[in-house]
């Protein structure tokens, strides 16, 4: 998600240049920023919150914290999807907005990312016990992600070469 959020701050700053926008390319990334979290993250994390929180309430309540931020990144997402759509329809007023929607987007979800990282999911792995873990694999058996699982929609291959691509550079 850092790389895509990468490419995704790169391409609309090219907004600000005057340059013309590869409205494709973001607007394929926004798809997959505004669904794969929506579909396959975020119940994820819900699933292992509700066993947490059984489990170690103290933890749980920590952890909860960090979930309910998923509601303040969905806001923004929002607003940036309404922001690209006013800079298609060439209105320059939102074109410096759109780069700083963006890179506080961006800011958030990488800070949000480290939480998970350092705080939520390390309290799940000391306080969960392996039959919570397989109920939780088993829920979420059907959920994939739509750029790098197996079952890639064709509208994300070209955008899983293009991060592939920035990655390596």
């Amino acid at each position: 998600m850092a790389v895509l959020l990468e490419v995704f701050e790169r391409e609309t700053n090219l907004s600000t240049e005057d340059n013309n926008l590869n409205f494709l390319l973001i607007d394929t990334m926004l798809d997959y920023i505004l669904n794969f979290p929506q579909k396959c993250h975020h119940p994820i994390e819900n699933s292992i919150l509700k066993s947490l929180v059984r489990r170690d309430p103290e933890k749980g309540e920590i952890a909860t914290i960090i979930v309910n931020e998923h509601e303040k990144l969905t806001n923004l997402i929002i607003q940036l999807a309404d922001k690209i759509a006013r800079v298609k329809l060439e209105d320059p007023l939102f074109r410096e907005d759109l780069v700083n929607t963006v890179r506080e987007y961006r800011e958030l979800l990488l800070q949000h990312m480290q939480k998970e990282e350092t705080i939520f999911f390390p309290a799940a792995e000391e306080a969960l016990f392996q039959a919570d873990w397989d109920i939780i694999e088993t829920r979420m058996r059907d959920k994939g992600d739509p750029v790098f699982g197996r079952e890639a929609d064709r509208q994300y291959r070209a955008l899983h070469k293009v991060i592939i691509e920035w990655g390596g550079k």
